[in-house]
């Protein structure tokens, strides 16, 4: 396995990693997380570079600040990367998780401002460098989900923690 090339997406999203993970200062995703993240997101699997990069770096309760001119919704983004624990708990008991997972969606963020919109993987489409996207709660109890409601954030996810600041842990 280990001489399979690297799709091109995987090594932006893995240079993206090494620029930041020694400003890290959340946890990693330990053995009993992963067990939990597998799962609790049955029968909507989690792709393994994801599993592999919550393990291998220190996301989980560390902040994101991007700037309001490089998000692309306009309005900036005040991220605090979830727990393994958080991210189930949003995708199976709150929603807008409960309402988009089944379609392709994976919480990653919580807003840390207080208003409250948790940030998503948009999975939808196969990639190793997928978008990060702002659902906001307020249409949650819309079925199904209006998707033209949710926020483009960054079209890639390496490009977002290339872009945005690191504001400590939790």
């Amino acid at each position: 396995m280990a001489n399979l090339p690297r799709a091109a997406g995987l090594m932006m999203l893995d240079l993206a990693m090494q620029q930041i993970s020694q400003r890290l200062r959340g946890s990693a995703a330990t053995e009993d997380d992963i067990r939990l993240l597998r799962s609790g997101f049955d029968p909507h699997p989690l792709p393994d570079w994801l599993i592999i990069m919550l393990h291998e770096n220190r996301l989980a309760g560390t902040y994101f600040s991007l700037d309001a001119d490089i998000d692309k919704s306009k309005i900036g983004a005040e991220v605090l990367w979830l727990t393994p624990a958080q991210m189930v708990s949003e995708a199976t008991e709150c929603e807008p998780g409960i309402s988009v997972v089944p379609h392709g969606y994976i919480p990653v963020g919580g807003c840390a401002e207080g208003a409250g919109d948790p940030y998503f993987l948009d999975l939808r489409e196969v990639r190793d460098d997928p978008p990060l996207v702002r659902i906001p709660h307020d249409y949650a109890v819309q079925r199904p989900y209006p998707t033209e409601r949710i926020e483009l954030v960054s079209d890639r996810l390496s490009e977002f923690f290339s872009k945005a600041k690191l504001s400590g842990a939790m």
